[in-house]
């Protein structure tokens, strides 16, 4: 009786064994990443709800009294703590929930890795950049209602 040898499974590369470790944990840090967005992406939402709200229901009744230029100031200010409100909800939700985009396949390891990288690279960027838009719509808001309350009357 003759013994018969055959060859196993075949053991996962390195590279590949890699490259799903990469994956894994990317994909770990993109969730996260994500998830931080979202919460900004209301907070951001709450502040411009609340600029629209404070310019609808004030309105001209809190800027009558003002001087010319107080009132321009008022203006400008708030619309620029709308456009910051709006790039920062744009920014916040680009960075939890990505742009959906046609990707080439990578042919290889560090292309995969490079690739990657990028992505939880940018969805950081964009929520950094949003945080700060944050607090400079606040600040235009605070701004604002500053110039209401002690701007020069005419």
């Amino acid at each position: 009786m003759g013994v018969r040898v055959t060859p196993g499974p075949a053991e996962p590369s390195e590279d590949h064994a890699l490259s799903e470790a990469v994956r894994a944990r990317t994909a770990e840090e993109l969730r996260a990443v994500r998830e931080v967005a979202s919460n900004w992406r209301t907070a951001l939402a709450a502040m411009l709800t609340l600029v629209t709200a404070v310019s609808v229901v004030r309105g001209r009744d809190s800027i009558v009294g003002l001087a010319q230029g107080a009132r321009v100031l008022v203006g400008v200010l708030l619309l620029l703590a709308v456009i910051t409100a709006c790039v920062g909800a744009f920014l916040s939700s680009r960075s939890a929930f990505g742009i959906p985009k046609e990707e080439r396949a990578v042919q290889r390891l560090t292309d995969l890795v490079a690739a990657e990288r990028a992505r939880v690279q940018r969805a950081v960027r964009d929520l950094r950049v949003a945080i700060a838009l944050t607090f400079v719509t606040l600040a235009l808001i605070v701004a604002s209602v500053g110039v209401v309350w002690y701007g020069p009357t005419a």
